[in-house]
């Protein structure tokens, strides 16, 4: 039996309004382990070739379709190149954003435990009655998050922007359809450190482009309008847990191998508008002029990003902070870990 969850909802946020904090906040993203973001297009080699061409002429002969099938997967395997754009390695936009707004979506709720969430589901699906068995699909995923993905949540429906009058913390922010959203992520691309090499994975067919550790990239956040707790919520989702930015898990692979998927945000500065001075003077945070530009980084960026974050807390106490990475890491003996070759 599901548990059911009411969901948190706020009155829908201006798109034009621009007087809180608007501006960009320069990131960086740090590789704790080897991390793979696929390029989406996979190629199929074969380990020998001879071979996969008479399983082909036995197929169009129409022998028996189920002994080849099992033999040609023995004999394909899959490649698949690292994200690049003009020829250099990067992490997609879309991807940081999609990362971050899953992990508030799963922590929503008090993953599970509260009978308010301040997040709906952007994909909503059924909800699990019972641990999925070993081995199939999302398996891992289902342990590490639990209860958070056995809850039945209210939803919502967005037909045109003008109907809605109020939605969920989450969607008032990272928007949905019909809805614009008021973060927007640039491409995060590989500047420092970026070593590339080839992962094996022998039980599941794959050879992937990796990066190493120590690999960091640098992106940036685009803010528009966005209120102090709603920064907050923002850092959270990126595994801020108002002392420090935790561990969290990135690409394909990550639940799965060992030493594989774990990064680690970096919040640089903030390049504030003038139209947010106002706001952000209003909550004690000093901003420096440099070049024309307001600029809030050391001290103050550290006393702005605790700010946000104990008003993100108050604002939604049943988004709880959670390091899924930690969580990998505790139940690891139970996961059935793999190891990729180099």
């Amino acid at each position: 039996m599901s548990f059911s969850q009411r969901l948190n909802k706020v009155p829908l946020t201006s798109r034009d309004n621009l007087s809180q904090i608007t501006g960009k906040l320069e990131v960086n993203l740090r590789l704790i382990d080897r991390v793979h973001v696929g390029s989406g297009g996979l190629k199929l080699k074969s380990k020998d070739p001879i071979l996969i061409k008479r399983l082909a002429k036995e197929i169009i002969s129409g022998k028996d379709i189920s002994r080849i099938g099992v033999e040609a997967v023995n004999l394909v395997f899959i490649e698949q190149d690292f994200v690049r754009v003009g020829n250099k390695v990067c992490i997609p936009g879309s991807t940081i954003k999609g990362l971050i707004r899953s992990r508030l979506e799963l922590m929503a709720g008090k993953r599970g435990n509260d009978v308010v969430a301040s997040a709906c589901l952007s994909i909503p699906s059924r909800p699990l009655t019972q641990p999925l068995p070993i081995g199939t699909p999302g398996w891992r995923h289902v342990r590490i998050w639990d209860k958070a993905v056995t809850v039945l949540r209210e939803g919502e429906s967005f037909l045109e922007e003008e109907l809605v009058s109020e939605l969920c913390p989450i969607c008032n922010l990272f928007g949905a359809p019909h809805i614009s959203s008021r973060v927007f992520f640039n491409d995060f691309y590989c500047e420092d450190r970026c070593e590339v090499t080839t992962c094996v994975f022998k039980d599941y067919g794959m050879r992937l482009e990796v990066l190493e550790p120590n690999s960091v990239f640098r992106g940036g956040v685009i803010l528009r309008g966005v209120t102090l707790e709603e920064l907050g919520l923002l850092l959270i989702g990126m595994g801020f847990d108002g002392n420090q930015f935790k561990p969290v898990l990135i690409g394909r692979m990550k639940y799965a191998a060992e030493g594989f998927g774990k990064v680690r945000f970096e919040v640089i500065k903030l390049i504030v508008s003038e139209y947010a001075i106002k706001y952000l003077e209003g909550v004690g945070i000093s901003l420096r002029c440099i070049d024309f530009n307001y600029i809030i980084d050391g001290d103050e960026l550290r006393k702005l990003l605790n700010l946000a974050f104990n008003e993100a807390r108050k604002k939604f106490p049943d988004i709880e902070p959670f390091s899924e990475s930690e969580e990998k890491d505790r139940l690891n003996v139970n996961l059935n870990l793999t190891r990729c070759s180099v």
